[in-house]
């Protein structure tokens, strides 16, 4: 008996030791010895893309780092109650370069969470969850991650912004993990789209692929991890799944550039129609000022 459980433990504890999770340090290290493709979108915008081992999986991410300045802008556009592809609304929005944002109603369309465009509301929450616990507000000069204020019911309207997207779960505030729920959702891993600002005012718009043998995707502590590793300082979950879309122009035919899962083949044409997306848009200063 004393051996029976002797060995078990031994067994136990190896298997507790190969779902580890990695520190960050680690993370880095991984991603810092990977093979990325970078190119340089436009002035202060460059898509990196690898496809490497990572978390005891493959895994495929397309990661676009913006510099926001007077050249260029990030904002929300949005379809009301309506669902439309992300290469499409970026399209629409004029954009160089985006990705798919909020929660929708994927039957009736729109936004399930609260939505604010150039100071106008579009969307109010269905409902306040532990999943819709972060803001992204974006300003002329700066974009911001705020945690929800849990004293106040009407946090969203709140913030001193006039564009803001309402998402989540929260996956780091300065720098910290933030507290998640424990359920599947958190838990399991899915292709994932997140927004993440660094110290330096740096906007990470990041795609992690899933749902294939060749891309496992993340889970959202996971997601944390990557996140520090990237050097952030905070980051909110966007909408994921079939959903989770990067757009940017002239690449590929239609220019997505990540592996959207909805048609359950590893290309290029598995895009969900979404309810908004985040976008950049880079100001050429020479036609500004012709």
């Amino acid at each position: 008996m004393k051996k029976t459980s002797l060995l078990s433990i031994v067994w136990i504890l190896a298997a507790v030791q190969a779902f580890a999770q990695p520190s960050v340090a680690e993370v880095a290290k991984t991603l810092a010895e990977a093979s990325w493709q970078t190119k340089e979108i436009a002035g202060n915008i460059t898509l990196r893309q690898a496809q490497l081992r990572l978390f005891d999986a493959q895994q495929s991410i397309s990661i676009l780092e913006i510099i926001p300045n007077d050249t260029v802008r990030l904002g929300i556009y949005d379809v009301s109650d309506t669902l439309i592809g992300t290469s499409d609304l970026c399209k629409r929005a004029d954009a160089v370069a985006g990705v798919n944002a909020s929660f929708f109603d994927m039957k009736n369309g729109g936004s399930v969470d609260f939505v604010r465009v150039n100071g106008v509301v579009l969307h109010e929450p269905a409902k306040q969850t532990s999943r819709n616990n972060a803001a992204l507000a974006i300003d002329a000069s700066a974009v911001r991650i705020l945690a929800r204020d849990t004293a106040n019911a009407g946090w969203e309207h709140s913030i001193d912004s006039k564009n803001v997207l309402v998402a989540g779960p929260l996956i780091m505030k300065d720098g910290q993990p933030a507290r998640l729920q424990e359920n599947a959702f958190n838990k399991n891993r899915h292709p994932r789209t997140f927004v993440a600002t660094k110290s330096n005012g740096a906007v990470l718009l990041v795609v992690v692929d899933g749902r294939n043998a060749r891309a496992a995707g993340m889970s959202i502590a996971e997601l944390y991890l990557l996140s520090g590793a990237l050097d952030c300082r905070d980051a909110m979950n966007f909408d994921g799944g079939g959903s989770s879309t990067m757009y940017v122009r002239g690449e590929n035919e239609n220019g997505i550039v990540n592996y959207p899962s909805d048609n359950k083949l590893f290309d290029h044409y598995g895009e969900r129609r979404v309810a908004n997306i985040i976008y950049v848009k880079w100001i050429n200063r020479r036609s500004r000022n012709s």
